[in-house]
């Protein structure tokens, strides 16, 4: 069983285990990480951010961790704006957890925490065009994919082309 979890000061070691772990992994998805990311300090100053930004409201860390405490992923909300009821999107799942439907269970929850504790309307998020695994989490979650994105992003060098998906939660809850 996989839980999701707020992000705590306490998973900086465990955190750092898994980004070393999945590092060539992740980057074969997503633009690489500075090195400096990839020390304690690093490791440290990066949850320290992410637990500001959350006390501010503009983020919603979480990890995914198994039932022997091991971190499996991670899941965002962030950019959030309680204003325009709008928040974006974004997960992560290491390499020894995929094809497990770990992305579609964080997807929900976060979905369930956007509307439930943070009264948002909308969410985004973007997967590459040839990141089929990520698009079909998305669709599994009411996300519809609204715009090409070309040359959006770089991974490993190369300029990646993007999908932008949309879910209108009230739409969805509507639906269910």
């Amino acid at each position: 069983m996989v839980t999701l979890q707020l992000l705590k000061t306490e998973d900086e070691e465990a955190l750092l285990a898994f980004e070393l772990i999945n590092k060539e992994w992740f980057e074969s998805f997503v633009e690489a990480r500075d090195e400096d990311f990839f020390s304690e300090e690093g490791i440290k100053d990066h949850i320290d951010f992410y637990l500001s930004e959350h006390k501010a409201g503009r983020i919603y860390p979480m990890l995914l961790k198994n039932e022997q405490g091991v971190i499996c992923g991670r899941a965002n909300l962030y950019n959030i704006n309680r204003e325009k009821e709008l928040g974006f999107i974004g997960y992560r799942i290491g390499e020894d957890f995929i094809s497990q439907g770990l992305a579609t269970y964080a997807t929900k929850e976060l979905i369930d925490i956007a509307r439930e504790a943070l009264a948002l309307n909308v969410l985004v998020a973007t997967a590459s065009t040839d990141n089929l695994a990520s698009q079909k989490v998305l669709s599994k979650n009411g996300f519809k994919r609204v715009a090409f994105k070309p040359e959006f992003t770089i991974v490993d060098g190369e300029i990646i082309d993007c999908y932008e998906y949309r879910c209108v939660i009230k739409q969805l809850s509507a639906a269910t």
